[in-house]
């Protein structure tokens, strides 16, 4: 009998508990509702107009014509489009070996003043983005210090945010100086979690630094960090922020063009709105990138299981 009495308010308890949980989700799913929900579809429909500063009172239905204009031929789609994956891949590569390579460093034991170095090296992760970015450009004026560096190795001036291979150059390092400091703490903590024991098996077993790093250092930071390689994939790809405030875009790809040559979809859909002012086609490409970005999130789930249901 005592069991009868006890059970029901057992399941009284789990039921208010469930109310309480979803109570707590009301204003997160108001929110996105609101914010993210509505916008997307009122984004899709306008993707299917003509709406543009010329005709914002009296815009209409076209169809698909905004994403027949942007698949077509001589679009600045898929010129963007190369750049903007060359970007992704690049800076990816490069923010997350180089932030491996010094959290190795930094690991190593027999390096004095190991923290004095992971403080410097952290302090791009705390200054001011825009000030960082203003930073940037003037050590890439025509008469910065990088050029005066480079002068007295009889390297003549370049014009880093005006040339195609140099500005794009420019915006690879910069974009490294303001990721790599992230990688870097993650593979450290990565590297400080892997079990002495198994570098000392190696040891007794006369394995070399390179079979070390093959058969334990590099398996434990991989796996640490395979979440995190799909995200920032992800992020660079529609990472709009570093390229608007550099180069904006800059130089034009050919002349007559509507595009830059560092720009990415992301910077180029921004150009659409604040300075051609074609937002119907400006839609199309956002639902175009949403889609892309999309795909990534859904791969990335696929890969590191952030969906699975655990017992």
């Amino acid at each position: 009998m005592a069991v009868k009495a006890v059970a029901p308010a057992a399941r009284t308890s789990k039921g208010s508990s469930a109310w309480e949980a979803y109570a707590y989700l009301v204003p997160v799913l108001i929110s996105t509702v609101v914010f993210i929900i509505l916008p997307f579809f009122y984004t899709a429909y306008i993707s299917f107009t003509n709406y543009s500063l010329f005709n914002f009172r009296e815009f209409e239905l076209i169809g698909f014509e905004n994403y027949a204009s942007i698949f077509s031929t001589g679009s600045a789609f898929f010129p963007v489009l190369g750049w903007t994956v060359a970007w992704m891949v690049l800076s990816s590569i490069l923010n997350i070996s180089v932030g491996m390579g010094l959290a190795m460093l930094l690991n190593e034991p027999r390096l004095r003043e190991r923290n004095l170095y992971r403080t410097l090296l952290v302090i791009p992760w705390g200054l001011p983005f825009i000030l960082t970015v203003q930073i940037w450009a003037g050590l890439y004026n025509t008469q910065g210090p990088i050029n005066l560096i480079l002068g007295w190795f009889g390297v003549e001036n370049i014009n880093w945010l005006n040339t195609v291979t140099p500005a794009r150059a420019a915006l690879l390092i910069m974009n490294l100086w303001l990721s790599y400091p992230f990688f870097m703490t993650v593979c450290l903590a990565a590297l400080q979690a892997i079990p002495a024991d198994l570098y000392e098996a190696t040891d007794m077993d006369g394995a070399n630094a390179w079979q070390r790093f093959r058969a334990i250092t590099f398996p434990f930071m991989l796996a640490a960090i395979t979440p995190l390689i799909v995200t920032q994939l992800a992020f660079q790809f529609g990472n709009a922020g570093v390229i608007v405030l550099l180069t904006n875009g800059n130089p034009i790809a050919y002349p007559g063009a509507n595009f830059g040559a560092t720009d990415t979809l992301a910077t180029y859909a921004y150009k659409l709105i604040f300075s051609l002012r074609l937002y119907g086609l400006n839609a199309a490409y956002s639902i175009i990138i949403f889609v892309i970005l999309a795909a990534l999130t859904i791969f990335n789930s696929i890969i590191t299981g952030s969906f699975k249901e655990v017992d």
